[in-house]
């Protein structure tokens, strides 16, 4: 792996993004709810006047505008739990105010209360009308969930000694990335790739729960696992028990002779590190499907699960029958992985115009590309794209086809969607509730998140 998998640099890049996105979202929710004249940014209220606006309120302690003001300096100054008090009052007196509903979730994400920052957001973006924030907010709600995955990580790391004796929950297995022993550098993105097929095909299995592979992703991120390619059955065995599995899958694959390719993988238990199923396939790149399938059966014979005949018929689905698609998409998940947006959107959407029946690269491209825009577009352009985008926003182009090479080194401008924007979800989102109360009492469900929101990548034959 990459340095970028370091747990610093993903620290480094999360708090960028969140630097960035909060002045973003601002700015389109401002323009959008007509908080301010015009679609005018509100006028930014710096820390030094928290003494005179604390003075202020004191005589008005109900004054709603000042009361706003007021969260904005706290804002500025992370004084989170502040301006939370202050945006209390000012949504009482105006439960519509937009601008205060924006605080108000990122308050909550400075508060890691990420299920109240993301009620907030989705019942934001289920009364906007705008293609582009629709997006815009979308993409909030990715990067929402990958900065509660990395929390959630840190904090399972943190209770590491108590996790240790804590017992798994039956059944529950995390798979882990596939490492690539090979010397064919174009391969290596297959290691993601790989595990999200074995994850979807024992998701198969109604006996068996996973843990998502993003999840286990995060706590990789953190225990810098990825960047050192140590993975043993010590190491899945500790990375599985932090993420409450009972049993890890852990495998690697290379080119070999007159078969070309061949794929290895076990099952660990986390409790004592013991292998409990081994299997292996090899064949041909091409039948790479066919070699995955044979290695999944095989791990949930010798564990000695009988599957009925429908597990067995949704275990045989292929994600798509191109293989150069399925090394794009696996190419966008490194990327995604790595908090690299861009090079993801661009990845899954050249998979996905390969083969447009491949609808889990055209899912990826969704959300990729809202995320990349919610982390780059200023706040001037987010405010004219919604001033100018038409109700409803305009019906995309269809994803087009081209060779491996063209797919591959496309380049898409800025701001250009080639697939379906993701639809805001209907009907009232009830206020804020059940947050995750870091640092003002209580605590997170370790070893995961509540995982409302999170990106589940589905593969489903065409």
């Amino acid at each position: 792996m990459t340095a970028l998998t370091s747990g610093d640099v993903l620290a480094s890049r999360a708090g960028a993004v969140a630097r960035g996105l909060r002045t973003h979202l601002l700015a389109a929710l401002c323009a959008v709810g007509g908080a301010c004249a015009g679609g005018a940014r509100p006028a930014a209220v710096p820390p030094a006047d928290i003494p005179a606006l604390e003075r202020q309120a004191a005589q008005t302690p109900n004054d709603p505008a000042l009361n706003l003001r007021l969260a904005r300096a706290y804002y500025a100054a992370n004084r989170f739990a502040d301006g939370r008090r202050a945006l209390a009052l000012v949504l009482a007196a105006q439960p519509e105010n937009p601008e205060a509903q924006a605080y108000l979730g990122l308050t909550y994400e400075g508060l890691e209360q990420f299920d109240s920052a993301r009620s907030v957001y989705t019942r934001l973006l289920a009364t906007r009308q705008s293609r582009t924030v629709q997006r815009l907010l979308s993409g909030r709600l990715v990067l929402l969930t990958r900065h509660e995955l990395q929390y959630a990580a840190r904090q399972a790391i943190a209770r590491e000694s108590l996790l240790a004796r804590t017992p798994p929950a039956p059944n529950t297995v995390a798979v882990m990335p596939f490492r690539y022993t090979g010397g064919d550098s174009t391969l290596r993105p297959l290691e993601r790739g790989l595990a999200a097929l074995v994850v979807t095909d024992f998701s198969r299995v109604r006996r068996l729960k996973l843990v998502e592979r993003e999840q286990l992703q995060a706590l990789l991120d953190e225990l810098k696992l990825a960047e050192s390619g140590k993975v043993d059955p010590a190491t899945a065995a500790r990375s599985g028990r932090l993420m409450g599995a009972a049993q890890v899958v852990q495998g690697s694959f290379t080119e070999v002779p007159t078969t070309n390719f061949r794929v290895d993988a076990t099952m660990v238990n986390t409790t004592d590190a013991q292998v409990a199923a081994a299997a292996s396939g090899a064949d041909q790149l091409l039948a790479l499907f066919d070699i995955e399938k044979a290695v999944v059966f095989e791990l949930i014979e010798r564990l000695g699960i009988t599957l009925t005949p429908a597990e067995r018929t949704a275990i045989s689905e292929r994600p798509t029958r191109d293989i150069q698609a399925f090394l794009l998409y696996s190419r966008g998940l490194e990327a995604q992985d790595r908090g690299d947006f861009a090079a993801a959107s661009q990845a899954f959407q050249a998979a996905a115009r390969r083969d447009p029946g491949f609808s889990a690269a055209a899912q990826a491209a969704t959300t990729s590309q809202a995320a990349q825009a919610a982390v780059e577009a200023p706040p001037t352009e987010v405010a004219s794209a919604v001033a100018a985008a038409p109700e409803g926003g305009e019906a995309p182009p269809s994803p087009g086809a081209g060779t491996l090479t063209s797919a591959i080194d496309a380049t898409v401008p800025s701001g250009t969607s080639t697939l379906n924007l993701m639809d805001a979800p209907g009907g009232n989102v009830p206020p804020p509730t059940n947050p995750n109360p870091s640092g003002e009492g209580g605590g997170i469900n370790v070893p995961g998140p509540t995982l409302i929101g999170t990106i589940i990548i589905i593969i489903r034959r065409p």
